[in-house]
């Protein structure tokens, strides 16, 4: 069976899937190889590809994840939230020893997915979230991870940020409108 990583109350998970709320488990710092491990969870495998936004639970801003925040992705032994990454990352949730040995063990690569291997647990995962898929996985695949997609954190904070322009975005200001009733 796989493991569960960073399942927070916040994002609508039961008992026996969440991991409590996730303000009680925020820390001020993490490992001190957590933006690597937070590179490791942002390339890893897909499961499902549900067309989900959401913003960050504890302070209602947009994140990097925030487009497809909710996908379940695997590293063939753990199964974490598309945007576990982000909260890694900004709130230094404590991890399980067990995932940080493997993580480091494997170097901070993502391994390849074997699908043979993987096919007899890809279904009870997904059941277990109440989600189906069409057909099961399929035994002669090997899934290479794909290379890293999504900003950092602290690429993406300040674009976010940014001043917007006068105006429409790209547009040059309007101009004000005349009065007519007062003849300018």
């Amino acid at each position: 069976m796989l493991k569960l990583l960073g399942f927070f109350d916040d994002s609508g998970y039961s008992g026996e899937v969440a991991a409590g709320p996730l303000a009680a488990q925020a820390q001020a710092s993490g490992e001190h190889d957590e933006a690597k491990i937070v590179e490791y969870l942002d390339v890893g495998h897909r499961l499902t590809y549900p067309m989900e936004a959401g913003v960050d639970v504890l302070t209602g801003e947009v994140h990097r994840h925030t487009s497809g925040c909710s996908p379940l992705v695997t590293d063939a032994m753990w199964v974490w939230r598309a945007d576990f990454a982000h909260y890694l990352e900004a709130y230094h949730v404590p991890l399980p020893a067990d995932f940080v040995a493997r993580v480091r063990e494997l170097r901070h690569q993502m391994p390849d997915l074997v699908g043979a291997n993987f096919a007899p647990v890809f279904n009870e995962v997904l059941l277990g979230f109440g989600w189906t898929h069409e057909g099961p996985w399929d035994t002669e695949s090997l899934l290479h991870p794909k290379p890293r997609t999504v900003l950092t954190r602290a690429e993406f904070v300040p674009k976010v940020r940014q001043e917007r322009p006068a105006g429409a975005w790209g547009k040059a200001p309007r101009k004000p409108r005349r009065d007519k009733k007062h003849g300018f």
